[in-house]
């Protein structure tokens, strides 16, 4: 038998904890929450309040649960409450119980059960959740998105790795684009910097160009710029740059955490678009990788097809979900069970599209 026990964020605070998780780390989470605590939308969801749930058995912490109530709106009008990982809704790489110590089969029945009991909501939706998560003993995990990843350690080095990973096509691509960058006259530095006021605007201006392609400028968005520039400092981190003539032309943000890189963030400037800079500047990132010796570089979640050019392995991470038997819970249960079963099945063929084109 377990027992659980609800505590604020300060009292997290003062537990020593070690997360295998960046996005369950401390300050992960607490930051977050200071961030986006405040801001009322339908993604990161109305009327925030955390409840920091910890696990004991016979007075042993042996797990937390960083956990969030949460408000969204249907059709307009329809208010239904949430509970999910605190941070989930916007930036997560990755969500679990904070394991302490081993749990037993029961465990996830007693958390649900506990749950049920002291929050009021209409629907538990758990985001990001690896294979292995301990939840799977209670609930039916979906397929939620994926992770390219590159498996560092399992290469003799970055020109095993380039041999064994890389097409025949995209080697030869890497070598066309580099000669072509050498025969308009522009001079290719590769660089590893902290980030800082200066190269921090040469960021900016190369990630607003994604908007002349219809993709997203995340640091349009004060608060998210604002977050991404505290865990900058919080956590060990760089940007990596291809700059021609000096001028920053592409660049990929890390943070490295517990022997694994994530690319974080990357963009290239749109005008130099037929000049690969985009790709030299992550190659350069996964050879600065086996150079440091990481164990694992990430991608970061999202199956997005470039990323398939320097990987063709991704972890799957997963979501599960439950209800109370309350009449909006009911009302909405068709259309939600829906979105989580074409969520799955567009997941699922994406990832077997993947497996079966390598």
């Amino acid at each position: 038998m377990y027992s659980f026990k609800q505590v604020s964020l300060k009292d997290l605070e003062r537990i020593k904890y070690e997360s295998e998780m960046l996005c369950c780390d401390f300050e992960w989470i607490t930051n977050w929450y200071s961030t986006f605590g405040k801001v009322e939308n339908n993604v990161l969801g109305y009327h925030k309040t955390p409840y920091i749930v910890t696990v004991y058995k016979e007075d042993v912490l042996v797990a937390i649960v960083p956990l969030v109530k949460l408000d969204r709106k249907y059709c307009k009008c329809i208010k239904l409450e949430f509970v999910e990982f605190l941070g989930q809704q916007w930036g997560s790489s990755g969500n679990d119980v904070i394991t302490l110590e081993s749990l037993g089969r029961s465990f996830a029945q007693e958390l649900s059960d506990w749950v049920k009991k002291n929050i009021n909501y209409h629907f538990l939706f758990l985001k990001y959740l690896p294979k292995t998560t301990v939840l799977n003993e209670k609930y039916k995990l979906y397929h939620y998105a994926g992770e390219p990843f590159i498996p560092v350690n399992r290469y003799a080095g970055y020109e095993d790795f380039l041999l064994k990973a890389y097409a025949k096509r995209f080697r030869k691509q890497l070598d066309r684009t580099l000669r072509k960058i050498k025969r308009d006259g522009f001079e290719l530095e590769l660089s590893t910097e902290e980030i800082n006021d200066a190269n921090f605007k040469e960021i900016k201006r190369i990630s607003k160009t994604k908007l002349s392609d219809g993709k997203g400028f995340v640091y349009g968005d004060p608060d998210k710029e604002a977050f991404y520039l505290k865990m900058f400092k919080i956590y060990q981190s760089n940007v990596q740059f291809v700059k021609f003539n000096k001028q920053a032309i592409a660049y990929v943000i890390n943070i490295d955490f517990k022997d694994q890189r994530l690319a974080i963030d990357c963009a290239f400037d749109r005008d130099y678009k037929t000049y690969g800079a985009g790709i030299h500047c992550m190659n350069f990132n996964i050879q600065n990788s086996f150079k440091n010796g990481y164990e694992n570089y990430s991608f970061g979640v999202g199956l997005d097809p470039y990323k398939f050019q320097f990987t063709n392995q991704a972890k799957s991470t997963y979501m599960c979900f439950d209800y109370k038997f309350r009449f909006k819970s009911l009302l909405a249960l068709p259309y939600l069970l829906y979105r989580v079963k074409r969520t799955d099945h567009i997941v699922l063929d994406q990832l077997q599209k993947q497996a079966h084109h390598e």
